[in-house]
């Protein structure tokens, strides 16, 4: 049985992951003492502004996530009859938790080498648990871990998500009903208790994004019409122009349901135009997108070490114009993450995706197939 290929996902990942990358390069300028430029702009304190692609593109990790699985397990239940659920488990440990686990000894060991303040055991044990949404909203989250809390939010959706399909007859009801009832609370929860902890987790755990992506799978599996009105040229034009918005940085909508679903319906809507390959306005199916889409998991994953380590060797504070200082740390994190990264796939994650492989009961791949 060949594969399943949906085209044009790598390059989603690509958009998110560089969008990231991106954000937090920028943010990190102020480290290396560039105080006078910023890719962004700053804001009315004159802080380096962050990118919203990136703020965005961790959304777009979690519709995409949302989408595969969902298709995936469908799929699984067209050819089973039933979902694994022990070997769903055990494929996300072998795809998440090598990378995951080395990266968190990767920088236990290297805050240790420069003697810098390594978290409690307290708080090292909600990295362990894939709690890292905790110490993020709570604001003790260490800076190499920070970005953790997606990864954390992505391992709590899915301990409860494949249970769900077994509700099959009701699953696009409690889906919809679910995604309306967490705009709901948030929005509520933000009414009545502005910026506390429950407000911030309401809005830092989008599952509902997640199940958006879950959405989408379905409408792609049941063949339903709105994918003709989603594949559409003008709603791929719409769909497009929003995310040129976040490139360019004028995307802005303060209302953060809002902001989400748009964010993840956009999401959705170019998913659909890349797999039925109708009316695309760009094509995400090239070279470029592929490589980049292949190691965004370890692009996300690796590059706060990669910045925190090029603080540390002080080799660009050397440089005495600030600008060109600027552009050699933006070129330097893109270079050395991207070659970590693909270190990393080809020698360490690839070992664990082959032995992922004896666990699927729908073959899938994010390498082109022929």
């Amino acid at each position: 049985m060949n594969s399943i290929y949906l085209k044009g996902l790598n390059g989603i990942r690509a958009i998110a992951a560089l969008g990231v990358l991106l954000s937090h390069i920028n943010l990190a300028l102020e480290n290396f003492n560039v105080l006078n430029y910023s890719l962004f702009g700053f804001n009315s304190e004159g802080k380096h502004l962050s990118y919203i692609l990136g703020r965005h593109g961790v959304t777009m990790f979690f519709v995409l996530s949302g989408f595969l699985i969902t298709f995936l397990l469908l799929k699984e239940i067209d050819k089973a009859d039933k979902i694994n659920v022990k070997a769903f488990y055990v494929r996300r440990i072998l795809r998440i938790w090598p990378l995951y686990f080395l990266y968190f000894g990767l920088c236990i060991l290297f805050l240790y080498i420069f003697q810098d303040e390594i978290p409690p055991v307290t708080t090292l044990l909600y990295y362990i648990f894939f709690l890292a949404n905790i110490p993020f909203i709570g604001g003790f989250a260490n800076h190499l871990f920070a970005h953790l809390w997606s990864i954390a939010v992505e391992e709590q959706f899915y301990l409860f998500w494949p249970h769900i399909f077994k509700f099959k007859d009701k699953f696009l009801k409690i889906i919809v009903f679910l995604i309306i009832f967490q705009g709901i609370v948030r929005v509520a929860l933000w009414g009545l208790f502005p910026h506390s902890f429950i407000a911030t987790l309401s809005s830092v755990n989008r599952f509902d994004c997640m199940m958006i992506g879950g959405l989408g799978a379905i409408l792609i599996y049941k063949n339903s019409k709105i994918i003709k009105i989603f594949s559409q040229k003008y709603a791929q034009i719409i769909a497009w122009l929003v995310v040129f918005s976040m490139v360019f940085n004028f995307f802005r909508i303060y209302a953060s349901v809002v902001e989400f679903w748009i964010v993840s319906l956009v999401t959705v809507v170019i998913i659909i135009g890349q797999i039925t390959d109708k009316n695309k306005v760009i094509n995400l199916e090239n070279k470029f997108f592929n490589f980049f889409g292949v190691l965004s998991f370890g692009i996300y994953v690796y590059h706060p070490l990669v910045i925190y380590l090029l603080e540390k060797s002080s080799f660009l504070l050397k440089v005495e114009n600030e600008f060109y200082r600027g552009i050699i740390l933006y070129l330097s994190v893109i270079v050395i993450t991207t070659m970590i990264s693909w270190i990393s796939y080809n020698y360490i994650e690839s070992r664990f995706l082959r032995f992922k492989d004896k666990f699927q009961i729908v073959k899938s791949t994010n390498k082109v197939t022929q």
